[in-house]
């Protein structure tokens, strides 16, 4: 019965043994997963162009020039009431990816008495009022024009003592766009 009882401790550690070595294989066994994915280029090129002055506005003492790209430098002298300097301007992405408004620079503000005898405005070719979250999609443009103008109804204690040349100037900070984008129509 001791023998019997020897071989039967043994058989139990060899299946004992064989066990333990399939539970750790089991445990320690590394599982691969492989996968592929393209990243296709992309590119960011959104920029002002092609300023056309309108006919009919006053001759400008500096013509509208474009400085690093979404930046409009101007200088006008308006002298009779209805005198305007209007012009447009494209916004053009030519990149891969939708832009959008992030903030509008208009330099310089309008000061109190001067908003009683000028507009200086900014909008889309269409009328439409420009704004943040306002989208460029990518591969086309939209036009934006710009006047500034002396009021025509105005009272002759609104008008300045004193001339004034103006040194204007906007910029249009673009963005890449989001879910938050707003189209233009």
């Amino acid at each position: 019965m001791k023998k019997k009882g020897k071989r039967f401790y043994i058989l139990f550690m060899i299946i004992l043994l064989l066990c333990v070595s399939v539970g750790f294989s089991i445990l320690n066994a590394s599982f691969n997963i492989n996968g592929r994915t393209t990243i296709s280029k992309n590119t960011w090129d959104v920029y002002f162009d092609n300023i056309k002055v309108k006919v009919g506005s006053v001759e400008a003492v500096e013509i509208p020039t474009i400085t690093d790209k979404t930046t409009v430098n101007f200088e006008v002298q308006l002298n009779l009431p209805g005198d305007y300097y209007e012009f447009t301007v494209d916004v053009v992405n030519n990149g891969t990816i939708d832009a959008m408004i992030e903030s509008i620079e208009k330099l310089p503000e309008l000061t109190l008495e001067q908003q009683k005898y000028l507009n200086y405005i900014i909008t889309y070719e269409n009328g439409e009022q420009i704004s943040t979250k306002q989208l460029v999609s990518k591969e086309s443009f939209v036009r934006l024009k710009v006047r500034v103008e002396i009021k025509k109804d105005i009272d002759a204690t609104d008008l300045p003592e004193v001339g004034d040349v103006l040194y204007l100037s906007f910029a249009v900070n673009y963005v890449q766009a989001d879910n938050n984008g707003v189209s233009v129509k």
